[in-house]
């Protein structure tokens, strides 16, 4: 929840912002342009932020042209805080077992949408307290979140609830209105932070523009259906012929799972290493995986068609009851970088009418 109020600033507010961050020694995360897209990384600079550009999102199809407003890449947060491959420890040739001592970071993301911010929230539910490397950045995570307000081809996160406004667990909020800044801190160290920003109260005609604003990008960021009764919806029609129809489409290359920002399985590799030694890692698996269902006595879900369905189901019923949460944020990756362009929206959509 906010703190403060609304505030309005100066567009160039967000370089000074940037500029402390780095003074009180965090590693900010933000978009930057990698070969013709949008990847988080550490930004050395406040130049190295992605600007002056926009990314066209549709199933199957991403496109960085020129414009004014973003909304993310394949990366989100879970990349940083749970990564995709991570030594859990080592054994010598000689048998000693060590476990590594982790580069501690105090992270910052910087311009972080309404949607990834809402993924953290989902994995608090699930790592916090439970996985150590989580929670050990977890607590000096700082957030500074940018409103989104022209979602895009893909985005859903008004169905979801999710944005495309963020209203609580930020430390810091802003939303782009040409050369100005709609602010409002969300923490002690956002309040901190916005009284080193030149800024005034936000006056009634920029309040009125900025809600104008926040509506329109309400309206665009839903997916035709609801979340009332959905989960229940969802499995009434468990026998759906429509998983079976959109399997002959799917490769079952698990793109889904791995840009999804909030799907948190994982296998155990054991590596050997040329030395003699060998190492314990965690890395990324996801529920299309083939292999994710083979277990010592056979397959529990050898169909495609059932592993999209477990997905499915997860995100919008199964979650509910494990965690007390929606697994899906409404962020769209899964469609967008999906190499078939299957439509999650539409797979609810059509489940839901009988189909």
């Amino acid at each position: 929840m906010s703190l403060t109020g609304l505030y309005v600033g100066k567009a160039d507010s967000l370089r000074t912002l940037f500029s402390e961050l780095k003074r009180l020694g965090y590693v900010v995360i933000g978009y930057r342009v990698v070969d013709g897209v949008l990847r988080l990384g550490e930004l050395n600079s406040f130049d190295e932020f992605a600007q002056d550009v926009e990314d066209v999102q549709s199933p199957g199809r991403y496109l960085l042209v020129n414009g004014s407003f973003y909304r993310h890449g394949p990366d989100s947060p879970k990349r940083f805080l749970y990564p995709p491959n991570l030594t859990l420890f080592m054994v010598s040739n000689d048998w000693i077992v060590s476990i590594p001592e982790y580069e501690k970071h105090n992270f910052a993301f910087f311009g972080l949408k309404p949607c990834d911010l809402a993924s953290i929230k989902v994995l608090d539910k699930i790592l916090l307290g439970v996985d150590e490397y989580y929670t050990s950045l977890r607590r000096s995570l700082v957030l500074i979140v940018e409103n989104c307000i022209s979602p895009g081809g893909t985005c859903f996160c008004s169905t979801m609830n999710t944005g495309p406004r963020a209203r609580d667990s930020f430390d810091l909020a802003y939303t782009k209105l040409n050369d100005r800044l709609v602010l409002e801190a969300g923490s002690e160290l956002g309040l901190k932070l916005l009284n080193l920003l030149e800024v005034e109260p936000i006056d009634d005609a920029t309040y009125e523009r900025f809600r104008t604003v926040m509506r329109n990008a309400s309206e665009k960021a839903r997916s035709g259906f609801e979340l009332n009764g959905l989960p229940e919806g969802l499995e009434l029609h468990i026998e759906s012929k429509i998983y079976k129809e959109v399997a002959e489409k799917c490769l079952g290359c698990a793109n889904c799972n791995m840009v999804c920002p909030t799907c948190f399985c994982f296998d155990i590799l054991d590596v050997p290493l040329i030395n003699g030694s060998a190492k314990r890692v965690r890395v990324w698996d996801g529920c299309l995986n083939f292999t994710y269902g083979q277990v010592a006595g056979g397959h529990f879900r050898p169909d495609l068609w059932a592993r999209y369905r477990h997905f499915v189901l997860h995100k919008f019923a199964y979650w509910i009851k494990q965690f007390g949460t929606y697994g899906c944020v409404g962020c769209g990756r899964c469609i967008t970088w999906c190499p078939t362009g299957i439509d999650l929206r539409e797979t609810v959509k059509k489940i839901l009418m009988g189909g």
